[in-house]
């Protein structure tokens, strides 16, 4: 006795264009489901767009379409035309587009942190090393420049001086005067350099023995971190190119998630793609269900 479909299952097959014999033999007891799930997962142009038209949940699209796979999601986002695969980018995690980095090389990494703002440099900076070793990486050429900068306070670097550590006053002390330190009146002499104008205090501090400047720019950036944007991107780059690209890249974690699309958004379309497929699955599904269902005939017939 052979098997055979009823009137209800005759006319589903002829819309999904399954002949009798293959809905028997290929799916004797399957659910209509199970049936759609199989033929659009065989490219069926007509079972792929009844999943398109009846199938409205987010997790029944992922269950079809298999959508928790990051290779069938890849290979959906690789179909789409440019300006829809960017509108991906801003559903992604930041530690998914940081992923995308790896792509570039070291240099132009580099290149690119040159071009963004010192706020998110610096979070990246202090994020790839501790406090105290970013202090000990300074040059003598970015102390400098950081005494004359004009959007340092001198209060605040009065009021640091006053602060120093013994052994670093005595220096200060016998490097400004020539003399030992114990002839000279620390507070006297610091608050005679406070007198002077402030152009002129600047020029002087950015001149003194740089392990002095170098304790006062610790003090100060502990105290006030804003005073690390004081120092130029290419500062902070230079500490960057020490490292190993497999270790720089993590903490661009810190950039501004605008800013990390903005890096990514330059790879070729199939780098890009690969970073896209990391999106949420069922935010992936949301989005197709949202005016790009058509994006899935093309990549299931593929």
């Amino acid at each position: 006795m052979s098997l055979v479909i009823d009137a209800n299952m005759r006319v589903f097959a002829d819309k999904l264009n399954i002949t009798s014999s293959r809905m028997i033999n290929d799916y004797g007891l399957s659910t209509v489901d199970e049936i759609i799930k199989a033929e659009a997962a065989q490219g069926n142009s007509k079972a792929i767009q009844h999943a398109k038209e009846y199938y409205h949940s987010p997790e029944k699209l992922i269950e079809i379409f298999k959508l928790a796979n990051v290779e069938n999601k890849f290979v959906i986002i690789n179909e789409m035309d440019e300006q829809t695969r960017l509108k991906l980018l801003p559903m992604l995690n930041p530690e998914d587009l940081v992923m995308g980095l790896y792509f570039f090389t070291q240099d132009k990494l580099l290149a690119m942190l040159m071009q963004v703002d010192i706020e998110e440099l610096v979070r990246v900076i202090l994020e790839a090393f501790p406090f105290e070793q970013i202090i000990k990486m300074l040059t003598e050429e970015d102390l400098e420049n950081f005494f004359l900068n004009k959007d340092l306070k001198k209060e605040d670097v009065v009021k640091q001086l006053k602060a120093l550590p013994h052994d670093v006053m005595q220096k200060f002390i016998e490097g400004v005067t020539g003399r030992p330190a114990s002839e000279t009146n620390p507070e006297e002499l610091i608050n005679s350099l406070a007198a002077l104008p402030d152009d002129k205090f600047s020029k002087f501090m950015s001149k003194i023995d740089p392990d002095v400047q170098r304790q006062l720019v610790f003090q100060l950036t502990k105290e006030e971190p804003d005073y690390l944007t004081l120092f130029k991107n290419e500062t902070y780059v230079n500490m960057l190119a020490t490292m190993q690209k497999s270790d720089m890249v993590p903490p661009m974690v810190m950039l501004n998630k605008d800013t990390l699309i903005e890096m990514v958004t330059i790879l070729p379309p199939e780098l890009l793609s690969i970073i896209a497929a990391q999106i949420d699955t069922k935010e992936f599904a949301k989005f197709l269900q949202h005016g790009h269902m058509d994006i899935l005939e093309g990549a299931m017939m593929i």
